[in-house]
C-alpha cells in the first residue's frame, strides 16, 4: 500500500512539473541583435524556460537584485529582435488575472536610496527606493503575435508595456501571475522590499501583455483564440530579456 502511495505522489508530482513547464518559452524561432546592444549577452537560448530564480553569485533575484548574468538575460537593441515558440497554446480567457495573457520578464531594479555604509558594507536601514529604476529600457518596443510562426499581429501600442521597464522580477511570486497593470512607478516611492511584495499581491513582476488587442497590418483588431509565437522588437534603446511565460488561467486560490 505504502508503495502505490509513493508511486501515486511521483506521478502526481511528474504531471505538475510538466504542466509547470509548458508555460514557458521552449524554442527561438529568430534573434537578431540590432545595434547598441550588450556585448556577451547574446546566447538566445537563455530566453527560455522560467524565469531566474537566483544571481549568479547565488543570491535570490528580487526587485532590488535582478538577473544579471550571461546565461539570464538577452539583450536586444535597436532595430533588433527576438521572437519565440511557446511549449503550449496559449488561449485567451476574460477570467485571467487582469485580462491580460503572457508576461515578460527583463532585468530592470528598483534603485535602493538609503545610504550605505562602506565599513560594514551595508544599507543603513531598511532599503527602500523612491521609485527611480536602473537597467531599464528607455525607448520603445513593439510585440507581435502568431498562432503558425508566419503571420503575425502586433499589440496596440498604446496598452501594450514597454519590455524590460516595470516590473522588476521577484523569484518569490508566481511567474504566472501578472501585476496589477494600473500600478505605476510613484506606487512604489518610499516602498521596501515588503511593500513591494504588498503591491505585487503575489507576482513576481513582469510586463503583462493581452493580445486581444492584437491588430493587422491595416490596423483593424484581429480575434485570436489561441496564440503560440511572440516576437519582441525594440524600435528605441535596448531590452534584456529573461523569460516569457503564460498567465494562469484564474485567479490563485487565497488562503482564508
Amino acid at each position: 500500500m505504502k508503495q502505490i502511495s509513493l508511486t501515486i505522489l511521483a506521478c502526481a508530482s511528474f504531471v505538475l512539473s510538466s504542466v509547470a513547464a509548458t508555460n514557458y518559452a521552449d524554442a527561438v524561432v529568430s534573434y537578431d541583435p540590432g545595434v547598441d546592444f550588450a556585448v556577451g549577452f547574446t546566447y538566445s537560448n537563455t530566453v527560455l524556460g522560467e524565469p531566474s530564480r537566483v544571481a549568479p553569485f547565488g543570491e535570490a533575484i528580487d526587485p532590488f537584485n535582478p538577473p544579471y548574468g550571461t546565461n539570464q538575460i538577452l539583450s536586444v537593441g535597436a532595430g533588433g529582435s527576438v521572437t519565440i515558440k511557446f511549449a503550449r497554446r496559449i488561449y485567451h480567457a476574460p477570467r485571467k488575472p487582469f485580462g491580460l495573457d503572457f508576461i515578460i520578464f527583463g532585468n530592470c531594479g528598483f534603485i535602493v536610496t538609503n545610504e550605505f555604509d562602506l565599513e560594514t558594507f551595508s544599507y543603513i536601514g531598511t532599503p527602500a527606493t523612491d521609485g527611480s529604476m536602473f537597467a531599464h529600457n528607455t525607448g520603445i518596443t513593439r510585440v507581435s503575435v502568431s498562432r503558425d510562426g508566419k503571420k503575425f499581429f502586433t499589440l496596440e501600442p498604446e496598452s501594450a508595456p514597454v519590455v524590460d521597464a516595470l516590473f522588476p522580477t521577484d523569484s518569490v511570486g508566481n511567474f504566472d501571475l501578472p501585476v496589477n497593470p494600473t500600478l505605476t512607478l510613484e506606487d512604489f516611492a518610499g516602498a521596501t522590499l515588503a511593500d513591494m511584495r504588498a503591491l505585487y499581491d503575489g507576482s513576481a513582476g513582469g510586463a503583462g501583455f493581452n493580445f486581444r488587442d492584437a491588430r493587422n497590418e491595416n490596423g483593424r483588431r484581429v480575434r485570436l483564440p489561441w496564440i503560440r509565437y511572440v516576437r519582441v522588437e525594440v524600435i528605441e534603446g535596448k531590452a534584456e530579456i529573461d523569460a516569457f511565460s503564460a498567465v494562469a488561467r484564474h485567479w490563485p486560490r487565497r488562503a482564508k
